[in-house]
């Protein structure tokens, strides 16, 4: 029976989470946290500046994950997963750092050094991921440890 309730209390909370952007002011003299997008080809993204990307699963993944860890596991992992991805959401936005929830595509970052660096969100092995980017390189954290993994690349 919780299985049947939980994707829309989750869909619900990811809808009522979301707020317009917001002006931040930079107190700290760090670069600009606000990352510039813009579209390019197909169903790609270009980033430049610090942002953050968060990654869930789509539905194909979502149905893989429920048979490869059975229904009743899937729904603890996933309800652990979406808990510590709103609270590092939460932590971002206090912090000002853009954050983006792109559902595939390739997502591409300009360093400030003007290297390219392509993410790309086909890839299935991805589940609930969190990637940095500090301005300069793209990081794969991990979520259960997200306040550390961020001080190590936002001094």
């Amino acid at each position: 029976m919780k299985k049947h309730y939980l994707l829309p209390v989750l869909c619900y909370a990811m809808v009522a989470c979301h707020e317009p952007e917001k002006a931040v002011e930079n107190s700290i003299g760090a670069p600009p946290l606000a990352a510039a997008v813009g579209n390019i080809a197909g169903n790609a993204m270009q980033l430049s500046g610090p942002c953050a990307v968060i990654y869930t699963p789509d539905s194909v993944q979502t149905a893989a994950l429920k048979q490869e860890e059975g229904e009743e596991a899937f729904y603890s992992i996933a309800e652990d997963y979406e808990s510590q991805l709103a609270d590092a959401t939460a932590f971002l936005e206090q912090k000002g750092i853009k954050t983006i929830h792109p559902q595939g595509g390739i997502v591409q970052f300009r360093s400030q050094e003007g290297n390219n660096i392509a993410l790309d969100l086909n890839d299935k092995n991805f589940s609930w991921e969190i990637w940095l980017f500090d301005g300069k390189a793209l990081h794969n954290i991990n979520v259960a440890d997200f306040e550390n993994e961020y001080r190590k690349y936002f001094k």
